[in-house]
């Protein structure tokens, strides 16, 4: 998997996680809080989710032991606190893209469960964009579009790629 396409594809994962938490940091502790269809699925937990997801996706593609999880922030300031490990996670997972195309056993909701690595890495971009997507609709249904997926998209990325920013 040492495709240049693929490689680009998870730096921009990275960039549009950190480019969201920027804004979910600018919120207040309410607006974190905030959440749409399900009243359990907030801002916070959403942002949460996607790093506890990374951390397992991560152990399975390298047969690890998944990463002892913190219970979901239910501030902004706590949101922001997720920064530090999102860089560490999207990183990671950028260095796995070498990684060889075989199978992984690991439990999987628990059942025993067999996937390749591409599977398993290429999920890690798709939940990520998915679960971003969640945040800025339920930002948006709540009156506080400020997390427009438009400016984190390919085309804003390339730009800031090209310009060094």
């Amino acid at each position: 998997m040492n495709d240049e396409f693929i490689k680009r594809a998870f730096r921009h994962m990275a960039w549009a996680n950190s480019e969201m938490l920027k804004v979910l940091g600018s919120l207040t502790d309410e607006e974190v809080n905030l959440s749409a269809w399900n009243p359990d699925r907030t801002v916070a937990k959403i942002a949460h989710h996607i790093i506890v997801a990374e951390g397992r996706l991560i152990s399975r593609a390298t047969g690890s032991q998944a990463p002892q999880e913190d219970d979901p922030p239910s501030t902004a300031a706590g949101v922001y606190a997720l920064f530090p490990i999102f860089e560490e996670r999207d990183a990671k997972i950028l260095s796995l893209v070498d990684l060889p195309e075989e199978i992984h056993k690991f439990k999987r909701f628990g059942m025993e469960s067999e996937f390749l690595t591409s599977t398993i890495l290429v999920q890690a971009f798709h939940h990520a964009s998915e679960h971003r997507a969640q945040i800025s609709d339920i930002l948006a249904a709540n009156g506080r579009d400020v997390f427009n997926l438009d400016a984190v998209d390919l085309w804003h990325f390339e730009v800031m790629e090209r310009n060094g920013l």
